[in-house]
């Protein structure tokens, strides 16, 4: 049996509940005056003033991506806010049942986005962005909802009872320093919201509040599925200090360029591999028998071709290459030789082949040099030149080394960037060595801070995926494809917990580290 049907200040008709929390129960109602469905959003507080003019307050709000809000009511001690119907999953329920595309996610963030301009040009912060509080309809439309403890900011007396009103796991780490909620903390928590909409998972959220806000003020999130402009663009969301995140016209502009490339097709769509060696003539060299990979069948068939190439060549070589007789020479000769060429081989050094045919044949040792280092007379300018090849010049690296501190912190330099103090050098035996100057299919790798912490790291984002640029200078350069003539290692970014470290081992040196993903390859 359901609950009986009530009617809320004569209008209103209760059909059945919608969801209830913490704040009151959600009803599906019918507006009998209007003949249209509602949600009536019974609420359980004692504060009425407080929520009737934060109702008028949220009522000022006039957006496609804002829950409307079309009246309040307080009938026997009750207070009564009746809302637009919106049918659809929150984000939070989306997520739950499957994982959302980069592209996805930056739509979802521009409409927040959409709602939240609104209401800061009305001069409102709403305070509780979260999954929770996004409806996502089927054809992609995004509401925010629950205002209902929204203020304005020019509303001092509108203040929570018991402490800071929101919900922690979104909430910008100045309003636990008693800072006043503001448009930069909505913008975090949009920020938090679309890092869990793209990972999967809340950056912040713990098993206690405490943990929760211990979290917030000192731990970095880190993105494992999300790269590129969209990471930056969040990480730059959850910068600590307001002043330097992004404006809502900066985040829109991230956004809408984001959103306006087209969606690809399945076959199109950008996946996250390990860099790929472009093929070259083969060379046994151990990086081609990798102990750790088993032996392809496809590149011993090449070794198998280019074998039978050779001896192919051999046989050739037999048969072509004949004793010459006087009356033959000029004929045997290849492109670009005449009979001159011919007279003046055989009357002056002659080559190998010419005597064979002699009736003064030189020593060998004459002959061997003869073919080996022609005249000055045997080389015309329309002869072929044997054609050598250049050995290519040492590659100018800089060693790439970690240090760490007394906190247990990491640090990865090179001589071109100042080591940070209080740092020392690691007896780990190096992480390779970085290019010193650009070179083809390589990448700069830069030295970056995180905000509000001793934590370090290293990143090909000139501006350290929203980070603080500790030097503008490039440590150096790192492969981004595994060079064929090059003896190189690759270089991973590890997490250890809350903190991150740089290691040439796949394993991050230890299973309870994680490994974050390749940076590319560096010189062993």
């Amino acid at each position: 049996m359901g609950e009986p049907t009530r009617l809320v200040a004569g209008r209103y008709a209760t059909i059945r509940e919608l969801g209830r929390g913490g704040m009151g129960v959600v009803w599906l109602a019918e507006d009998r005056v209007i003949g249209r469905q509602v949600a009536l959003k019974e609420l359980r507080t004692t504060e009425t003033e407080r929520v009737l003019r934060e109702a008028r307050t949220a009522g000022r709000l006039n957006s496609p991506n804002v829950v409307g809000l079309y009246d309040v009511i307080v009938e026997d001690g009750v207070t009564y806010l009746v809302m637009e119907l919106v049918e659809a999953p929150t984000l939070s329920e989306v997520m739950t049942r499957r994982q959302l595309t980069e592209d996805e996610v930056s739509d979802i963030g521009l409409q927040v986005l959409n709602a939240l301009e609104a209401a800061h040009a009305a001069g409102i912060v709403h305070r509780d962005v979260k999954p929770s509080n996004i409806m996502v309809a089927a054809d992609g439309r995004v509401k925010l909802a629950d205002f209902g403890i929204a203020r304005a900011m020019d509303d001092p007396g509108l203040t929570a009872t018991g402490g800071i009103m929101g919900s922690p796991g979104y909430m910008a780490p100045e309003l636990f320093a008693g800072k006043q909620p503001s448009p930069a903390s909505d913008l975090w928590a949009l920020g938090a919201t679309m890092f869990h909409a793209v990972e999967g998972r809340s950056p912040f959220q713990r098993d206690t509040t405490a943990a929760t806000m211990h979290a917030i003020m000192y731990d970095q999130p880190v993105l494992d599925r999300c790269r590129g402009p969209l990471a930056a663009t969040i990480m730059a969301l959850l910068t600590h200090d307001e002043l330097q995140r992004p404006t809502a016209a900066q985040l829109r502009e991230r956004l809408t360029e984001r959103t306006q490339v087209v969606t690809p097709t399945q076959s199109e769509r950008t996946v996250v591999i390990e860099p790929v060696t472009t093929y070259v003539a083969p060379q046994t060299t151990r990086d081609d028998w990798d102990d750790e990979k088993p032996k392809s069948r496809k590149k011993i068939g090449v070794f198998a071709g280019a074998a039978a190439a050779v001896v192919v060549i051999a046989l050739a070589a037999v048969f072509l290459i004949k004793p010459q007789t006087p009356g033959t020479a000029s004929a045997q000769q290849g492109p670009g030789s005449s009979a001159e060429t011919t007279s003046q081989t055989s009357s002056s050094a002659p080559s190998s082949s010419a005597a064979s045919s002699s009736s003064a044949a030189p020593s060998s040792s004459q002959a061997a040099s003869s073919s080996q280092k022609p005249s000055q007379s045997q080389t015309k300018p329309n002869q072929p030149q044997p054609t050598t090849t250049q050995p290519k010049p040492p590659l100018e690296t800089v060693a790439l080394s970690r240090y760490l501190n007394g906190g247990g912190w990491h640090y990865s330099g090179t001589s071109r960037v100042p080591v940070p103090a209080g740092f020392n050098k690691e007896n780990t035996g190096g992480l390779g060595k970085l290019l010193a100057k650009q070179e083809p299919n390589t990448k700069p790798l830069y030295s970056c801070k995180i905000p509000n912490s001793e934590d370090r790291m290293t990143s090909s984002s000139s501006n350290c995926e929203g980070q603080i640029v500790y030097d503008a200078n490039p440590l150096g350069y790192i492969f981004t494809a595994k060079p064929a003539d090059v003896n190189v290692l690759p270089l991973f970014r590890c997490n250890a917990g809350g903190h991150h470290f740089d290691s040439v081992h796949t394993n991050c040196e230890g299973s309870q580290y994680t490994k974050e993903f390749q940076h590319g390859w560096v010189v062993a």
